[in-house]
C-alpha cells in the first residue's frame, strides 16, 4: 500500500468554502491550474453527485483519460466519509453539509480530497471476498498513485489520492 498520513499546519479540514486547505494551496501558488470544491450532505446518494460533479470538472480540465478512474475514487472516497466520516460519535457533524469535495489540478496530476469532521483515520481491512462492501480502500490504492490523509484535528480530517496522466513513453 502506497498510503501515509501528511500533515502540515495547513491540513485542517474547511471551516468555510474559503479556507479549505485545498483552495490554500491554490492560492499558494504551488503550481496547481485549478481548482474545484463541493460541499456534500451526509446523505449516501451523495457519492452519485461526487462522481458526476469529478467526471465534469476533468472533462473541463482536458483531463479525459483521468476521467474514470477519477470518479471511482471520488465515490469510493465520498462513500467512505459518509459511512465512517459521519458515523463517528466523537464529532457530530456542526453544518448540514459536513463533507467537502475537492479536486486541485497540478501539472498532469489531480488530487482528489475529502473532508469529514470525524477524528477516526481511515483502517485498511482485510477484505472479505464474499462481502458487498470494505474493499474501498483496496480500490483506492489500486487506482492512484498515492493516497493518505491529514493529521486529524478538530475539525476532522482529509482523506485525499492522487491520480496522473501516465509519463510520456520515449521513442
Amino acid at each position: 500500500m502506497t498510503s501515509d498520513p501528511a500533515c502540515s499546519p495547513g491540513d485542517v479540514a474547511p471551516d468555510s468554502a474559503g479556507s479549505h486547505w485545498l483552495a490554500l494551496t491554490l492560492q499558494s501558488g504551488l503550481g496547481a491550474r485549478g481548482f474545484a470544491a463541493r460541499a456534500l450532505t451526509g446523505d449516501l446518494q451523495e457519492a452519485g453527485a461526487a462522481r458526476h460533479f469529478a467526471r465534469c470538472t476533468l472533462f473541463d480540465w482536458d483531463m479525459g483519460p483521468l476521467v474514470e478512474d477519477a470518479a471511482v475514487i471520488v465515490s469510493e472516497l465520498v462513500t467512505n466519509a459518509m459511512r465512517y466520516g459521519l458515523g463517528c460519535p466523537l464529532s457530530p457533524p456542526a453544518t448540514s453539509r459536513p463533507v467537502w469535495l475537492g479536486l486541485l489540478l497540478q501539472e498532469t496530476t489531480v488530487l482528489c480530497a475529502v473532508s469529514d469532521p470525524s477524528p477516526e483515520i481511515p483502517v485498511v481491512k482485510e477484505p472479505d471476498y464474499l462481502a458487498e462492501s470494505g474493499r474501498g480502500l483496496h480500490i483506492i490504492d489500486s487506482l492512484s498513485d498515492a493516497w493518505g490523509w491529514t493529521s486529524p484535528d478538530h475539525a476532522g480530517k482529509t482523506v485525499w489520492a492522487e491520480v496522473g496522466l501516465p509519463a510520456p513513453s520515449l521513442p
